[in-house]
């Protein structure tokens, strides 16, 4: 059989045409103001990262490549290449289970398009603006989301991949691109775009293995700085001619969709930017939880009810709670993507409490009790109503008098129907006034949204906080 493509008008070119015209297009206000959120949310649960071992381990071990770029690793005194740097600020941003989430990919674009904005933005060359700084993040939130569906959306979770370090080689090299050609005053070439996408095909990674197995699982947390160090490296070759690249990425007979996803689905590029569709998250668990916990929040009458009185819980939602968060949790990434656990830690604590997945109080014997009451089920009917565009969940307690609660709900606090104010962002950085950076959502918050701003400005303020952090907590340096 003759598998050679043909060469004419494709789908990915067509996704590239239109991702080049969003980076060419300033953003409007609301474009401006929903960017803020995402940077603000993105530096937050970055600081939280940065608490996490895994970042400590993997932030000193780019000391063997300091002094190879001007981009700034996280949490460090040196600079590297722009593609270890985001290596580090990716992993970071993922490595708390707090990061921003597209819902019908299941990926989180944040924790890859800043990481990658930021490396590059720090290159040496002309000064990046804010207004091409919010460009290139647009169109990189673009191209996950567009590619990401028109791949079969949550079939490549299905199928074993994690499409945040998948779609994330894509979205960034897509952020760093456009803002390489924005700061020399060139036009955005769409075949570049195309090869890069090309380059990005051949960098796979992400495995959901993670998800099946109890223990091992911290690689997850790399997943995303993955994302980001493919996704430079992806627009670092697409710039050399000599390393030519398939320009059929989505579609071809071996392309992303058939690969990862399978048949490649029609998607709409009129219905609005994607910046606009982003749930955050208020909890530290996996998004499919959010709804859970809501419902939770109502049949325990705001976590007023205690544990003792609750004989069991059944939460129903979609098949892949069945196939990959049932896992026992013996680790910190198990126990936020466990149902039971995040279940039995929310009845137990509330849901703000973020250590409460941490490796020390895995063993709480008061969260290990319910565990063993919470059950889970399918509701085909609701995940054919909802899912993957809305992660609805529905909880029914029974609780020792016998008397039964239920309730459902479909779009969580975070979502784009139930989006956070900028306070409540602010908020998801209380907790790190212990780890030495109080105050710090307020800080970065005010420096995002003054007029002056650029991105040196910015990324200035958040390496600042990221000192503190790691100060605080006596790491290498």
């Amino acid at each position: 059989m003759d598998i050679a493509e043909p060469r004419h008008a494709s789908t990915t070119a067509e996704i590239a045409r239109h991702v080049v015209a969003v980076a060419e297009t300033p953003p409007q206000p609301r474009d401006a103001e929903a960017l803020r959120r995402l940077l603000l949310d993105n530096f937050i649960v970055s600081l939280w990262g940065t608490t996490r071992p895994v970042v400590t381990e993997l932030a000193d071990w780019t000391a063997r490549f300091a002094g190879t770029g001007d981009s700034h690793v996280l949490g460090r005194e040196w600079t590297t290449d722009p593609s270890i740097a985001a290596l580090v600020h990716g992993t970071s941003a993922h490595a708390f289970e707090l990061d921003d989430t597209h819902n019908a990919t299941a990926s989180h674009p944040g924790s890859v398009i800043m990481a990658v904005a930021l490396a590059v933005a720090a290159e040496s060359g002309a000064p990046v603006s804010r207004e091409q700084f919010f460009q290139a993040i647009t169109a990189g939130y673009e191209t996950m989301a567009l590619l990401g569906e028109a791949a079969g959306g949550m079939r490549v979770v299905h199928r074993g991949f994690h499409p945040t370090s998948l779609l994330g080689t894509y979205g960034g090299a897509t952020t760093a691109l456009v803002l390489r050609a924005l700061r020399a005053g060139e036009r955005v070439d769409p075949v570049v775009v195309e090869t890069a996408w090309g380059h990005a095909l051949s960098q796979p990674s992400g495995s959901m293995q993670f998800s099946a197995e109890p223990e091992g699982g911290e690689v997850k947390r790399v997943h995303a700085g993955l994302g980001a160090h493919n996704a430079i490296r992806a627009a670092d070759f697409a710039a050399l001619p000599a390393v030519t690249a398939p320009r059929l990425a989505l579609e071809g007979v071996y392309g992303l969709a058939a690969c990862f996803g399978g048949e490649p689905t029609a998607v709409r590029t009129d219905r609005g930017l994607a910046i606009h569709q982003i749930s955050l998250k208020p909890y530290s668990c996996c998004r499919l939880f959010h709804s859970t916990i809501e419902a939770l929040r109502v049949v325990t009458d705001a976590f007023t009810v205690p544990a003792d009185e609750i004989r069991d819980v059944l939460v129903t939602g979609p098949r892949l709670i069945a196939e990959q968060h049932l896992t026992r949790a013996e680790s910190s990434m198990t126990a936020q993507y466990s149902c039971p656990f995040v279940v039995a830690a929310t009845i137990v604590h509330g849901p703000e409490r973020y250590d409460a997945y941490t490796e020390e109080n895995l063993r709480d014997p008061a969260v290990l009790d319910v565990v063993e009451r919470v059950r889970f089920e399918v509701d085909e009917v609701m995940e054919a109503e909802f899912y993957p565009q809305h992660f609805a969940t529905a909880v029914r307690v029974e609780l020792s008098d016998g008397s039964i609660r239920t309730t459902q709900v479909v779009d969580s606090v975070g979502t784009s129907e139930h989006p956070m104010s900028v306070e409540q962002i602010i908020g998801k950085a209380a907790g790190l006034a212990g780890a030495g950076a109080d105050g710090c959502g307020a800080r970065l918050a005010d420096v995002i949204w003054r007029e002056d701003s650029d991105p040196l400005a910015m990324a200035t303020a958040l390496w600042a906080e990221a000192r503190k952090v790691v100060a605080a907590r006596g790491a290498t340096s």
